[in-house]
């Protein structure tokens, strides 16, 4: 009778090669992981910027259209500085606009991009944790017999808590906003402190 010793167990090669086939099908499902928790990062902070973006655009569109009257766009450009109205400043940018309410209180909007602000008097229209990349107005009207044309121009990023731009990917998003509102009372009144 012959001694026969049965060889049960796996080879190094068979068991090597489950691992390599593991580690693969692994890396595959992370990496899937990953680009749909990215995916989903991007969509949230889109929609947030996008949401913060239309609210200040919303406010302000909805105060100049149904503002009393027009006081003027301010001229930072200008020797001296000046609010000035709209007529022939077709191509000229501005950074703030100024309108009187129906209440009698003067409402200014004021784009100050060197430190991220888009106020109506004072207050910020945009959450602190978004910047506002840009942000200016034109107007354009053909005399003083027609309502001004007020143009809205604003571009969002949101920002890390701590006030600096992520480096990740899905977290630079970048959303321009424009707009363009005629008031609905052609009454112009542009005095200068």
């Amino acid at each position: 009778m012959k001694n026969k010793k049965l060889q049960s167990g796996y080879t190094l090669i068979e068991l090597l090669t489950v691992m390599v086939v593991l580690v693969v099908v692994g890396m595959i499902i992370t990496s899937i992981l990953v680009s749909t928790l990215r995916s989903g990062n991007k969509s949230t902070t889109t929609n947030y910027i996008r949401e913060s973006g239309n609210y200040a655009i919303a406010q302000m569109s909805k105060m100049i259209a149904y503002a009393k009257s027009f006081n003027g766009v301010y001229d930072e450009q200008a020797s001296p500085n000046l609010w000035t109205d709209c007529v022939n400043s077709a191509g000229k940018t501005y950074h703030q606009v100024r309108v009187t309410a129906f209440d009698g209180g003067q409402t200014v909007f004021k784009c100050d991009t060197a430190n991220n602000i888009l106020s109506s008097n004072s207050a910020n229209l945009v959450n602190p944790v978004d910047t506002v990349v840009t942000c200016s107005f034109t107007c354009s009207q053909n005399d003083t017999s027609t309502s001004p044309t007020i143009n809205i121009f604003l571009t969002l990023q949101k920002l890390k808590p701590g006030g600096v731009a992520s480096l990740l990917p899905e977290a630079q998003t970048v959303i321009n906003f424009q707009t363009s509102v005629t008031l609905r009372n052609n009454v112009t009144d542009v005095t200068n402190p």
